[in-house]
């Protein structure tokens, strides 16, 4: 048997806890992401990890993240017992299929037998890069031994069997670009271009951008005119965060270097610039990462 989990970061309130001295006690501060007294102002909930009643969204430039877990379910006195478990796994996406490297908290021997009520647990994980229809298809094999009265064993056999579970990756960030001369810059010192940027939450929760980057080509320099233009060597606290369908407008100053090489001309006429890195953090604590394709000067 398989089960497919995800962990999230969600609001809940402390029940009653029994005397210190009682055995059913357990520390609240085990349930916490953080250390006791630490916080973090980022984080819309409170950080108490719990698991979602439904799978929940998968976001374009997130991190598909599941743990697969096969249980041994037969009765502690039946005759049967397992051994070799086998657990493969693949991810289909629109443009192919891709296989999926497991990781595992430790080593496993293949031949371990698994005790009743024992499991094996395996680590996915897969970056979303395309949107449409996703599939992970789960393959699980082991080996099956009779045993008889004496201990011995009478018969075995290999099973196997496939399970698939189904999402959907969605756009998080609609992005829009827009490239500009700056007036009257045109002169000795070298070109300049302002870029504006339209970025708009797709996504069905708030995300906080972490960071926003303009990559120049090397005959290029871009300076942020946003939240981080005073300090941009320095990490800002006060990120800001984007509401479901909500709006944020940015921009960079992009500076031709007097120095520098010389500028990448398209057959067309344009001059490439460079492309726009995003970083983003959901409420939920997945982190995301976006980049453009090269933005270009308009044709001359």
């Amino acid at each position: 048997m398989t089960r497919l989990s995800r962990p999230a970061l969600s609001q809940r309130f402390p029940l009653p806890l029994p005397p210190k001295s009682s055995t059913a006690y357990i520390n609240p501060n085990a349930a916490l992401d953080l250390k006791p007294g630490e916080t973090d102002d980022e984080f819309i909930f409170n950080p108490v990890l719990t698991l979602p009643p439904a799978f929940g969204s998968a976001y374009v430039g997130e991190s598909f993240s599941c743990t697969l877990c096969a249980n041994n379910e037969l009765p502690g006195d039946a005759e049967r017992h397992v051994s070799s478990v086998r657990i493969e796994a693949e991810m289909q996406t629109p443009s192919g299929t891709s296989p999926l490297e497991l990781r595992q908290s430790e080593e496993e021997s293949p031949s371990l037998q698994l005790k009743s009520g024992e499991s094996i647990q395996k680590i996915v994980q897969f970056d979303l890069r395309e949107e449409g229809s996703h599939t992970l298809a789960v393959n699980l094999s082991y080996s099956e031994t009779t045993m008889s009265k004496d201990l011995s064993a009478s018969s075995g056999r290999v099973r196997t069997f496939r399970k698939l579970y189904q999402f959907v990756a969605r756009p998080c960030l609609s992005v829009r670009t827009k490239v500009s001369s700056v007036p009257n810059a045109n002169t000795e010192d070298g070109q300049k271009f302002l870029i504006e940027v339209q970025l708009e939450n797709l996504a069905d929760g708030t995300i906080i951008l972490k960071a926003v980057a303009f990559n120049t080509k090397p005959a290029f320099k871009s300076t942020s005119l946003n939240w981080d233009l005073a300090r941009p060597d320095v990490q800002h606290s006060s990120c800001p965060s984007v509401a479901p369908r909500d709006v944020l407008q940015i921009a960079f100053l992009v500076e031709q270097r007097i120095d520098g090489p010389s500028k990448e001309v398209t057959k067309d006429g344009r001059t490439t610039l460079g492309q726009l890195s995003i970083q983003w953090r959901s409420s939920m604590g997945d982190t995301g990462f976006l980049s453009t394709g090269w933005l270009t000067t308009k044709r001359k």
